[in-house]
C-alpha cells in the first residue's frame, strides 16, 4: 500500500482501430481487442522529434505486439522504427539526437532476456548493447553518448548434480508464494564501441528493482550516478531504500541525504549542481511523498512541492536547472505544477489533458515537453507542451473511440466526518436525461494511496455503455485532497472510508437521478477490500463485486509482499500489539451480516492481495448460507497481465451485476 506497492489496479486506457469506421454508438466489450496503448514517450534534447512505444492486441495469441514510432513534432508525421519487438520499452535519445537506445528482448523461450538496443536514426538496424546474463531492468545514456549505465539482476547460479537440488533459503519477508531468495540487481557501464560491462556495485544491497525501481541519473560530467540503493532486492523491505551517489571511477558510494528510507527517483539536474528526489517522512499512505532538491555535495534539502499539498507522482528538472515540474493529483484532475528552486508551486495549463506517463524523459532542452496523455472521453494519445505554452495532440491512434457516445464526467462534492469535502467522479451514461431514474454502481479505486481522475478509463466506460451511472469516490486515503485527508486512513482503513463512500452515494441519491433498487459496489485491490466492507456494513446492494481483496488483515500480513504497509496502517504487528483491532477492520469478522450476492475475483498468485484471504472469505460465507461465488485466474501478479484474461475479468465483472439488476 506504499505507492509502489498497492496503488490499486491500472485499468486498460482502450480504443479502437484507427482505421476502424467512427459512428456514434456506446463502446462495446469487444472494443477492447483493437487497444492502442501509448507509453514511454521521449523527446529529442533539440525537441524537434519524440519517440513513443504503441501496443496493440494480437487476440489469438493472447500477447501484445509492441512498435517503437518516431515523431516530428512540427508537422506531426509519423514512421516506426522497430516492429513487433517482445519487451519493447523505455526508449531514450541519445544526448546528441543521432540515436535511440531502448529495453527489448534477445533471445528465444525461456533464454530470452530484456537487454539495451541501440539504434542510429540515420539508418540501420537495432543491435544489442549489453548481454546481461539475468537480463536488463533499466539504463541511462552516459552525458557524452559513449557508454551507457545499466542495472541488471545477477543470473542464477550454474549448478550440476545433487547442487542443483540443495536450494533451501532463509526466508524473511518474502511473499508467501516465493521459490527462490530474491536475486539483487547490480550497476554496470557498458561501451557503445564493445567490450565487457564493467560492473560498478556488488553484494547483497541492491539497485531498487521490480514495482519500487526508480531513476538512474548522470551528472553533468559523467563522473558520478544517482539511483537508488536499496537492503536487498525483496520489495517489502524498499521502504528502507535510499539515494546514493556512485563515482563511476572509483565505484564508491556515498549517501545523499540522512534519511533512512522512503526515497526514490533521483535526477541530476542539466547542469549537475543538483539532485532532485521524491521522499515521505514515513509509510507513504499517511505521509506525503514530495520533491526534494539539494546540492550535489549535500547540505540543506528544500521540499519544493510542500506548499502544494498534494503527493508527488513524478518530478523533473526544467531544462535550465532552476526549478522542476511534478505531477500530483489535485481533485478530479492530475495536474502538472511548475516550482522553482525556493518559489511557489503553480499548475501549468494543459486543458482537459492528464499526463499519463513518466517524466524522466519527457523536458527537451528548449523546455518542450512530452507526454502521453488521456482526458474526458479521449484515450491516450501523445501530446506536446511547446515552449509558448500551447499543448497539441500530435497522433490520433485512438480517434475512433474518441468519436463513439461516450459517459459523459461530472465532479461529486460531499461532506466527511474529517470535516474536508470529498469528492468523486460521476459517469453518466450516453444518453442520459435528468429526469429519468438509473441504476448506479459504485466502482471503487485501488490504493488507498490514488484517487479517480478525469482520464479515460474502460471500465466505467463499459458499465456506462450499460446504461448505468458509475460513481467513483475518492474516499478517504485518497492522495488528491492533501495530508489531511490522505493521513484520514491511518488505524481506520474501512469505517471511514465507508462512510465517504456513503456520502458520495447520497450526494447522488438526492439528485433524484438514482434507481434505489438496483445499486450495486465493486472495486479492485483496495477497490476490492472496501467493497467486502461495504456489504458487511450497508444493505441497500442488488450484487457486488470484490476483486483481489485483503478480507483477512492478519493473514495478508502474514503472507503478502507488502506487509509493512499493512502494519502501517495499524498500531503495530498484530503479534506484538492488539489484534482485536486487525479483525475488527477484517470483512471476515461480519459474514454473518452479509445479505448481497457477491462475486469474489483473484489471480491465484497474487502476492500483493494473496488468493488465500479471497479463498477464506469465500468458505466463511459459504458456510454461512452466503450467495458467493469466488471466480479465479491460474496466473500470477495482482490483476492478469495479458489480453485475453484481463478482458475476461471485465466481462464476469459486468455480467455478474447485470444479471442481479
Amino acid at each position: 500500500m506504499r505507492t509502489f506497492v498497492r496503488r490499486g489496479l491500472a485499468l486498460l486506457l482502450v480504443s479502437i482501430a484507427s482505421g476502424a469506421a467512427a459512428f456514434a454508438r456506446p463502446i462495446r466489450p469487444d472494443d477492447l481487442a483493437h487497444v492502442v496503448g501509448v507509453s514511454s514517450p521521449a523527446v529529442s534534447p533539440d525537441g524537434t522529434r519524440a519517440v513513443v512505444v504503441t501496443s496493440r492486441t494480437v487476440t489469438n495469441d493472447d500477447t501484445t505486439a509492441r512498435e517503437l514510432d518516431l515523431v516530428d513534432i512540427a508537422s506531426h508525421a509519423r514512421r516506426t522504427l522497430t516492429y513487433a519487438r517482445k519487451g519493447l520499452g523505455d526508449p531514450a535519445f541519445s544526448p546528441d539526437g543521432t540515436s535511440i537506445a531502448f529495453l527489448a528482448d534477445a533471445g528465444t523461450g525461456d533464454d530470452a532476456q530484456a537487454q539495451v538496443w541501440s539504434m542510429r536514426l540515420d539508418g540501420g538496424d537495432a543491435r544489442p548493447v549489453t548481454n546481461a546474463p539475468g537480463g536488463v531492468d533499466q539504463f541511462a545514456w552516459r552525458p557524452d553518448g559513449r557508454a551507457i549505465a545499466y542495472a541488471a539482476t545477477d543470473p542464477k547460479p550454474k549448478l550440476t548434480g545433487a547442487a542443483r537440488f540443495r536450494d533451501s533459503f532463509v526466508f524473511t519477508t518474502e511473499p508467501i508464494t516465493a521459490r527462490e531468495e530474491p536475486r539483487p540487481s547490480h550497476l554496470f557501464l557498458a561501451s557503445l564501441a564493445g567490450g565487457r560491462s564493467r560492473q560498478l556495485t556488488f553484494g547483497a544491497q541492491s539497485v531498487a528493482t521490480g514495482e519500487a525501481q526508480s531513476t538512474l541519473s548522470w551528472s553533468a560530467d559523467g563522473t558520478t550516478i544517482a539511483y537508488v540503493r536499496a537492503p536487498n532486492a525483496i520489495l517489502n523491505d524498499a521502504d528502507r531504500a535510499t539515494v546514493a551517489l556512485l563515482d563511476v571511477a572509483t565505484a564508491k558510494a556515498t549517501r545523499l541525504t540522512g534519511h533512512d528510507g522512503f526515497e526514490s527517483n533521483p535526477l541530476f539536474s542539466p547542469d549537475g549542481s543538483h539532485v532532485a528526489y521524491l521522499y515521505s517522512d514515513g509509510d507513504n499512505q499517511s505521509h506525503l511523498t514530495e520533491a526534494f532538491a539539494t546540492a550535489r555535495g549535500g547540505g540543506t534539502t528544500d521540499a519544493v512541492s510542500h506548499p502544494y499539498d498534494r503527493s508527488v507522482h513524478d518530478a523533473v528538472w526544467l531544462a535550465d536547472s532552476t526549478g522542476l515540474y511534478f505531477t500530483c493529483a489535485n481533485g478530479t484532475s492530475v495536474d502538472l505544477v511548475r516550482t522553482p528552486l525556493g518559489g511557489t508551486p503553480a499548475r501549468v495549463d494543459l486543458g482537459d489533458v492528464e499526463i499519463t506517463s513518466p517524466l524522466e524523459h519527457a523536458v527537451a532542452r528548449d523546455g518542450t515537453i512530452v507526454f502521453a496523455g488521456t482526458g474526458p472521453a479521449r484515450p491516450a494519445e501523445l501530446y506536446v507542451r511547446r515552449p509558448d505554452g500551447r499543448v497539441d495532440r500530435l497522433t490520433d491512434y485512438n480517434g475512433a473511440v474518441a468519436a463513439l457516445d461516450l459517459a459523459t464526467p461530472e465532479r461529486i462534492v460531499y461532506t466527511t466526518s474529517l470535516g474536508i469535502p470529498g469528492d468523486a467522479v460521476l459517469l453518466r451514461p450516453p444518453g442520459f436525461v435528468p429526469t429519468r431514474r438509473y441504476p448506479l454502481v459504485v466502482l471503487i479505486h485501488g490504493g488507498p494511496t490514488a484517487a479517480t481522475s478525469f482520464a479515460f478509463e474502460n471500465l466505467g466506460e463499459l458499465m456506462a455503455a450499460r446504461g448505468w451511472l458509475v460513481l467513483q469516490p475518492n474516499y478517504r486515503g485518497s492522495d488528491n485532497l492533501g495530508l489531511a485527508y490522505q493521513r484520514g486512513v491511518l488505524y481506520d482503513p474501512d469505517a471511514g472510508p465507508g462512510r465517504d463512500i456513503m456520502a458520495a452515494l447520497d450526494a447522488v441519491r438526492s439528485r433524484g437521478i438514482v434507481d434505489e433498487k438496483r445499486l450495486a459496489v465493486s472495486g479492485w485491490s483496495y477497490g476490492g477490500i472496501m467493497t467486502a466492507w461495504m456489504i458487511s456494513k450497508y444493505h441497500v446492494w442488488r450484487a457486488a463485486v470484490s476483486g483481489a481483496s485483503v478480507d483477512d488483515w492478519i493473514t495478508d500480513y502474514g503472507v503478502a509482499d507488502d506487509s509493512d504497509s499493512d502494519r502501517a496502517l495499524f498500531h503495530g504487528s498484530p503479534f506484538r500489539g492488539d489484534p482485536a483491532e486487525w479483525r475488527k477492520a477484517s470483512a471476515i469478522s461480519y459474514v454473518r451480516d452479509v445479505t448481497t450476492p457477491v462475486l469474489i475475483l483473484s489471480d491465484i498468485g497474487d502476492n500483493r492481495d494473496p488468493f488465500a484471504t479471497s479463498s477464506m472469505y469465500w468458505r466463511a460465507l459459504r458456510d454461512n448460507g452466503k450467495d458467493a461465488t469466488l471466480r479465479v485466474w491460474p496466473v500470477d501478479g495482482h490483476f492478469p497481465h495479458d489480453p485475453v484474461r484481463r478482458a475476461d475479468v471485465y466481462d464476469h465483472w459486468i455480467d455478474y451485476i447485470a444479471r442481479h439488476f
